[in-house]
């Protein structure tokens, strides 16, 4: 009988490790007696924005020093490039209610006043606010006169139909903000109107402002859907877990009315997916109804490889799935879009519309060998697939 093999490298398992909301001391120190590869470890970390909370989790337990001073360096970084970050969130709100501009903060700024005790704790890439469909390109052209500015080459044609305006940079191209008018992208299956996020929000009062967040509920569903459906599970895995994590720790979510929104709104299986690997691999304490009321017609046998498969493309240092065509019959045989409501709408249809980028042609090497070329795909998926079928998954212990 052939035996198991790790699905996940020890670097990728030590990030994990972190998503928790408390991670286990035992298994942070057991996770570090591995043979870690640092530079393997710090070009993830940077990749995940995750050297900040890393490194205090090591510091914890103390172990810090043996990430090195790039470690040291990265997540001091991060916290810098945070609190600036801040800095211009609060600039921009304050610009905003000025010219009486009602604004709702989305995904990681959201998050870090509502899931995390503070803004740097929750590392991010970009703002990403939400304001009136009606003042979009008001507030648009509005920090474009206050240290914005569009990015060179960018086609702003692009964007329509875009759920947010061509993004705006600073300083460079250092911190990014992004004007959304909709929560999803127009092509998107779901019935969820963006107008319940307005309806539903909080008030957070921070440093003299009165900030508006959406409410716990709201914001689990868009961190299931954007992981799941637009990033097709293969993006944001470690801030996604995280959340996860960090928003149901808190326990103000009523399961009962999270379940019916996700199956009204045609989300169960992305729900599903999202919170079966936060529950697995960062600890979130999903309950066991919860996930057994959002699961899809499947076996355990068939879940349990295509948890392998999602957790094979949490990360770029991991090995993916060879096939392009493979991962996408994966992910819909997951998400089972004619079952939950789907139509014709696919995550990689707004993803071919946004990149815009023509095929390449043949090159005078690989013309002649179509035969051969999908000879070789298909062995590689074949092994792929077999593997599958051998790997093993670490689970969170506290």
């Amino acid at each position: 009988m052939l035996g198991s093999s790790p699905a996940l490298s020890p670097e990728a398992e030590l990030v994990l490790l972190t998503t928790a909301v408390r991670p286990s001391d035992a298994s942070l120190r057991e996770a570090l007696r591995s043979e870690i590869d640092w530079n393997e470890l710090n070009a993830l970390i940077r990749y995940e924005r995750a050297a900040s909370v890393l490194l205090r989790q090591l510091d914890r337990i103390g172990s810090g020093n043996q990430g090195g001073q790039e470690l040291r360096q990265l997540a001091t970084m991060s916290v810098m490039q945070m609190l600036r970050l801040e800095q211009l969130l609060h600039q921009t709100i304050d610009i905003f209610t000025q010219h009486g501009i009602q604004t709702l903060l989305l995904k990681g700024a959201g998050l870090a006043y509502t899931a995390y005790p503070s803004f740097a704790d929750r590392p991010m890439g970009d703002i990403d606010l939400l304001v009136r469909p009606g003042d979009a390109r008001r507030a648009w052209s509005l920090l474009q006169k206050h240290g914005w500015s569009l990015a060179e080459g960018v086609e702003a044609e692009r964007f329509t139909g875009h759920h947010h305006l061509p993004p705006l940079f600073q300083e460079g191209r250092t911190f990014r903000l992004e004007i959304h008018d909709a929560l999803l992208p127009e092509e998107h299956p779901f019935q969820f109107a963006t107008e319940s996020l307005w309806t539903r929000s909080l008030k957070v009062a921070v440093k003299g402002r009165q900030l508006t967040v959406p409410d716990p509920m709201h914001q689990l569903w868009h961190v299931c859907v954007h992981f799941a459906w637009s990033h097709g599970m293969t993006w944001g895995s470690w801030r996604t877990l995280r959340d996860c994590a960090a928003l149901i720790e808190r326990g103000r979510l009523d399961w009962a009315e999270f379940v019916r929104l996700a199956k009204e709104s045609r989300a169960a299986t992305c729900c599903f997916w999202t919170l079966r690997l936060a529950r697995r691999f960062a600890g979130a304490p999903v309950p066991d109804h919860v996930l057994k009321s959002l699961r899809p017609p499947y076996s355990e046998y068939i879940v349990q490889r295509l948890e392998r498969h999602f957790a094979s493309s949490l990360f770029p240092s991991e090995k993916r799935c060879p096939s392009v065509r493979l991962t996408q019959r994966l992910w819909a045989m997951a998400i089972l879009p004619g079952w939950s409501g789907h139509g014709a709408a696919r995550h990689w249809h707004v993803t071919e519309r946004w990149s815009a980028t023509p095929a390449p042609a043949a090159s005078e090497s690989s013309k002649g060998r179509p035969l051969m070329d999908t000879v070789r795909k298909m062995i590689a998926g074949g092994a792929y697939l077999f593997r599958l079928g051998r790997v093993s998954l670490p689970v969170y212990s506290a």
